[in-house]
């Protein structure tokens, strides 16, 4: 098990440095608060909540709270999500590109709620943290992969678009999911891959022999 843990590390670096992140982070606050957190924890461990971020100028929690989990399910749905979709498209994208996604998909997902809370104070009691925002991202890459390479990755994107219609609608319904932060996770992950696969490459584009 620690040979393809190794193997997959070099084939996929940021995926599973990501994943291990999060990992490190739980077992932090589970030491500390046990195996779930409630909301006034999850702020100890940097958990986003627009009134800290404004008021206090907390603004580090627009990025920490993308690594916190709340429980151990929480975790495990949202490392098993990234595990599959991240190498996936860590490997269209390739490293730096890859890189660039994440950041903006991370930022996007609480930032973009923070900017509706100072337009009309929205979400001002909401404590929110997770992955999920980022893997949200990921599929919002997905789509855009699909939309300059049909060819390539629209079977993978229609393969995938009942999970994702599912895991919004859970969004919608259950209260204690941020369906803002996921949206904004999606817009950020979709427009910043759109922005960099139409910016002329210096470099053969790698799916240009397929799509012609």
């Amino acid at each position: 098990m620690l040979n393809e843990l190794k193997r997959k590390f070099k084939k996929f670096p940021i995926t599973i440095s990501l994943i291990g992140i999060c990992v490190v982070v739980y077992v932090i606050s589970f030491v500390l608060f046990g195996e779930e957190m409630n909301t006034q924890e999850g702020l100890v461990m940097g958990a986003y909540n627009p009134l800290y971020v404004y008021y206090k100028h907390e603004i580090y929690r627009l990025f920490t709270a993308n690594f916190i989990h709340f429980g151990l399910l929480h975790i495990a749905v949202n490392c098993y999500s990234l595990y599959g979709l991240g190498m996936f498209i860590e490997a269209s994208l390739k490293t730096k590109k890859y890189v660039i996604v994440l950041l903006i998909s991370a930022l996007a997902t609480t930032t973009l709620p923070f900017l509706l809370f100072l337009l009309n104070g929205f979400g001002a009691y909401s404590v929110s943290g997770g992955i999920s925002g980022v893997i949200f991202g990921l599929i919002g890459a997905l789509g855009a992969l699909a939309l300059k390479y049909r060819q390539v990755f629209m079977d993978v994107f229609k393969q995938l678009a009942p999970n994702v219609i599912l895991m919004l609608v859970i969004s919608f319904v259950v209260p204690s999911i941020s369906m803002s932060g996921h949206l904004s996770g999606l817009i950020g992950g979709f427009v910043s891959t759109y922005v960099i696969l139409n910016i002329k490459p210096k470099k053969k584009d790698p799916y240009r022999d397929l799509v012609n």
